[in-house]
């Protein structure tokens, strides 16, 4: 049996089921992050991912014909998770994303939410925009604000100690708030 389960946006934001799938788990794996978030209740085998891709997963889905085995994704796995890449029962979390439209007061109906790690997404993100007004963006450090247009508000480290709300990107764990 193979879960992905989503253990939240930092410390503190399992939810209870969450914690009952961990701790029954014989074999769970995850970053160091996600790891460490879950730790207290994981009771079985820990085994860090140090990469990530398809054969990766698919040596963990022949595990799990024979054991419990959890695979933990940071936030929610079907946000930019894992959830989609690995074939297990999808437990959610509370993501980023989350916490943001809560502190933004801004609810996820009125916003279109845009993953920009890596990737060249302003043309997606101006579409969404002139669709919808309000867009959400998933950002690192390399995301270039100068070329996104409309009121701006940047969250950085969400939960953490060193949460920040700003005008500008310092953390690789920033979500940008676009609204016209």
């Amino acid at each position: 049996m193979l879960y992905v389960v989503g253990v939240g946006a930092a410390k503190g934001y399992l939810t209870d089921r969450a914690k009952e799938i961990i701790s029954k788990a014989e074999v769970v794996y995850g970053s160091e992050r996600a790891i460490e978030y879950a730790k207290e209740f994981i009771r079985g085998e820990i085994r860090v991912l140090k990469k990530f891709g398809k054969d990766v997963y698919e040596e963990i889905e022949r595990e799990a014909k024979d054991k419990k085995v959890v695979v933990l994704s940071t936030g929610d796995p079907m946000v930019s998770g894992l959830g989609k890449k690995i074939n297990g029962i999808v437990e959610p979390g509370i993501s980023s994303v989350q916490l943001a439209l809560a502190k933004l007061r801004v609810d996820l109906c009125e916003v279109v939410v845009v993953d920009s790690h890596g990737k060249d997404s302003y043309d997606e993100i101006e579409k969404a925009l002139e669709f919808r007004g309000k867009v959400l963006v998933l950002a690192d450090k390399n995301f270039d604000l100068s070329k996104v247009k409309g009121r701006v508000i940047v969250l950085e480290n969400l939960g953490l100690e060193d949460e920040r709300v700003g005008e500008d990107i310092k953390s690789d764990l920033a979500i940008v708030y676009v609204e016209r």
